[in-house]
């Protein structure tokens, strides 16, 4: 189980169906990509007591299953398929499938729980996921730096910033 005692899963989506893993329980479902599909795969993680869902970012196939997974108050993180796919070459997990993937983004994000999610620098994707979240535009006279904050995965001026944290108790680090 992860280091803190939060479940986590990890899913792999793709344009038709997601393929779900909970390392810890040893336990990996397929779900369709429709709405029955989003609401059996909540249902699933309500059973197994799920506090945390990542995900990489799929050219957006991944935004309509974090919308539900966070309204269903399951926490979300979205990750750089590079980074993923780097961790794993790094354990030595070559083999790529659906199935070892959503295994690698659970490990992933067991390994780096309290880790910023590495979005292309300059978007406002995680932001925008969030429910209801809106961040203040930079002001006009002040350019984004390039540097640190970018090549870790964050926006500029959030470089040093606390992070929000409407995890689960159970999920906090």
């Amino acid at each position: 189980m992860a280091q803190n005692d939060c479940v986590v899963v990890g899913i792999d989506v793709a344009k038709d169906k997601v393929d779900a893993s909970i390392r810890s329980l040893s336990q990996r479902q397929t779900f369709p990509s429709t709405t029955e599909g989003r609401r059996t795969l909540i249902r699933w993680l309500r059973k197994h007591k799920v506090g945390k869902a990542a995900m990489e970012a799929s050219g957006g196939y991944e935004r309509d299953w974090a919308k539900a997974l966070r309204e269903a108050g399951i926490e979300v993180r979205i990750d750089d398929p590079k980074r993923v796919r780097s961790f794993a070459r790094s354990a030595g997990r070559l083999a790529k499938n659906d199935a070892i993937d959503a295994a690698m983004i659970a490990w992933f994000a067991e390994t780096f729980t309290g880790a910023r999610p590495n979005l292309r620098c300059g978007t406002r994707q995680a932001g925008a996921d969030r429910e209801g979240a809106s961040k203040p535009a930079r002001p006009a006279d002040k350019p984004a730096k390039q540097g640190r904050a970018c090549r870790a995965g964050g926006r500029a001026e959030d470089a040093g910033a606390p992070l929000e944290d409407d995890r689960p108790r159970s999920c906090q680090t």
